[in-house]
């Protein structure tokens, strides 16, 4: 799978809320990190990661621009919320030697 198939699938995966899908990206040993800081370890604890971000109905990203160089990928992403404004988010993915996510950090823009 290339770059850009990863990126494409990360996202479908979100949309579709499929977490079979979304986990068969990640390496066992990944490390998940969200804009306040808060680190998820390991593929079982971002799996509940994000079950629950699906269980709260989370906005449906929309990538805008995608960024990919060796071993990385960078995303810029715009969700629409429920009340209909938008958040502007970056996604920065690092790739192990097999090309699954080892280590995926979310950076938010703020106003």
């Amino acid at each position: 799978m290339t770059s850009a198939d990863l990126s494409d699938r990360y996202f479908t995966s979100i949309r579709a809320r499929d977490i079979d899908g979304l986990m068969a990206l990640y390496a066992e040993d990944a490390v998940f990190t969200l804009p306040d800081g808060r680190e998820f370890s390991g593929a079982a604890a971002i799996r509940e990661m994000h079950l629950s971000v699906f269980a709260a109905g989370a906005p449906i990203p929309t990538p805008v621009a995608t960024v990919i160089g060796n071993g990385s990928i960078a995303v810029e992403i715009e969700a629409r919320l429920a009340d209909g404004t938008a958040r502007r988010t970056a996604n920065f993915y690092h790739l192990d030697a097999a090309g699954h996510i080892r280590r995926l950090r979310v950076y938010r823009q703020s106003k």
